[in-house]
């Protein structure tokens, strides 16, 4: 079994790669109106189970990077908190036409 781990660990590489693109977008952005509270806690629960299955089994492809993807999904869940009234004061501006939209 452990002779393909290196398929899991590159699989967990591309994965990570593709996903570090979606985290940068939102980081710049500020905006997760499309990424609902939902979405957030079924990929934690997810990669939670990824990262006890590969732990359990031994399997560093598996569990290394579901931890990072676990890191990745806090920070959109932060941005999501943080700036929800952040943008809920900035569309009110821009309904008052006291800053322009962009």
């Amino acid at each position: 079994m452990l002779k393909y781990e290196e398929l899991s660990f590159m699989s967990g590489i591309i994965s990570m790669i593709a996903f570090s693109f979606f985290i940068y977008h939102v980081h710049i952005t500020k905006n997760t109106d499309n990424i609902t509270f939902l979405w957030i806690f079924l990929i934690i629960i997810a990669q939670t189970l990824m990262v006890i299955y590969g732990k359990i089994n031994h399997i560093h492809g598996l569990y290394i990077p579901a931890l990072i993807f676990i890191t990745g999904i806090l920070y959109i869940l932060y941005i999501k908190i943080v700036y929800k009234e952040t943008n809920k004061i900035e569309d009110e501006l821009r309904q008052k036409s006291i800053i322009k939209v962009q």
